[in-house]
């Protein structure tokens, strides 16, 4: 897991932040015992994460969103998004998210992720300061 070498004390003024940009949770449809998991929108990631810090983030997390699918914005830092977000969401059920972000911002959700049993599935270079990139569950090996 990924040490932060912050205290939870610390963490409070971080975590206390109203005003981030977090859009609500799709429906999903729960698991049963005769079935799996089955996402409300098969084939989609759950949220599309951005760097509202560059104009060619938010336009290609539009692109990369859709008409239905949630945008999520930072400022380059994921803790609000984690703590506020994904920590809950993929506690229910681990789903796929993708974005366009710097390269930092990747490599903590990327760390985060795999406790939830997800890794980076695809990672391309947009430009010097960009990737885009996409989060989900690690394919098996038969």
């Amino acid at each position: 897991m990924l040490q932060i070498g912050l205290t939870g004390a610390a963490l409070l003024p971080v975590v206390a932040y109203a005003g981030w940009p977090v859009q609500k949770d799709r429906p999903y449809v729960p698991a049963q015992k005769d079935r799996p998991y089955v996402p409300a929108q098969k084939d989609r990631p759950y949220t599309v994460v951005f760097d509202e810090r560059f104009s060619k983030s938010r336009a290609l997390a539009r692109e990369l969103a859709g008409p239905a699918t949630p945008l999520t914005a930072i400022r380059g830092d994921v803790t609000a998004l984690w703590y506020h977000h994904l920590y809950f969401a993929w506690q229910k059920n681990p789903e796929s998210i993708a974005g366009v972000t710097t390269a930092e911002s990747l490599f903590c959700l990327e760390m985060l992720a795999r406790d939830a049993g997800l890794c980076v599935t695809r990672r391309q270079q947009v430009d010097a300061d960009l990737l885009s990139w996409s989060i989900g569950p690690r394919r098996r090996v038969l």
